[in-house]
């Protein structure tokens, strides 16, 4: 019985062994690809990531990369295959999500396949301000502007200062032509934190109130903190009859 246990054990530790020499020499081929990557020798580089991921197929960064330079040679389709097949090992690979939902918002300009990515990634992170950007991003790209505010705001709620969602909010709003609701939610925006993109798209739906008092306080709060965003509401305010 101890023979066999003895053998049993052998065999585990010499696994163990062969796995351990696997994903050092994976890792290997991983650091070739990088600099291979960094140098412009891309097709070296999927070679490389390809042996990396062959020697440990657990290893996700290197689908991400592949998946990465494959964009970069325009292997759309090569890129999509990759990342899906990382999350088939590790479901909880997020970033593979969030690429694959890149890719299919701004390669392809498919947004209704970016927001099922974009969703799926959101599950798992729901605080992401870059997620949350997108899917507004997205939503207003079908014209589903309601749903791009509700991503927008949350977007904002993360992160205050984050200007790509402000200007989903500001394309949102006029698109819905909805803009006392627009004031008011720039409002809540300006009184966590004063930034220019609050500021500006608040003018902007005062003119289109044709409540140029408005916008001339919008103005003259813009002044104090940004010229160019200043300048361009006055142009605006200017030439509104």
């Amino acid at each position: 019985m101890l023979k066999y246990f003895c053998v049993f054990v052998i065999c585990i530790l010499s696994a163990v062994a062969v796995t351990g020499q696997s994903t050092k020499k994976a890792m290997v081929f991983y650091q070739s690809g990088q600099k291979q990557k960094e140098t412009g020798q891309f097709l070296q580089a999927v070679a490389s990531f390809k042996k990396a991921i062959i020697l440990d197929k657990k290893l996700d960064s290197a689908y991400l990369e592949l998946g990465n330079i494959y964009l970069k040679i325009s292997r759309n389709d090569s890129a999509i295959m990759v990342l899906k097949n990382v999350l088939k090992i590790n479901p909880d690979f997020n970033i593979a999500n969030i690429t694959l939902g890149h890719i299919y918002r701004d390669y392809l300009k498919k947004s209704d396949e970016a927001i099922v990515h974009y969703l799926n990634a959101l599950k798992k992170d729901s605080l992401n301000k870059v997620i949350l950007y997108s899917l507004a991003w997205c939503n207003n790209d079908k014209g589903n502007y309601r749903e791009a505010l509700k991503y927008g705001i949350k977007a904002l709620e993360t992160d205050n200062n984050y200007r790509p969602a402000y200007n989903e909010l500001g394309h949102a709003y006029r698109q819905l032509k909805a803009y006392a609701e627009g004031i008011e939610q720039f409002k809540k925006n300006i009184a966590v934190s004063v930034n220019e993109q609050p500021l500006y798209y608040s003018g902007l739906c005062y003119l289109e109130l044709n409540d140029k008092a408005g916008a001339e306080k919008m103005y003259e709060e813009l002044k104090k903190i940004n010229s160019k965003s200043a300048d361009a509401l006055r142009k605006k305010i200017d030439t509104k009859q």
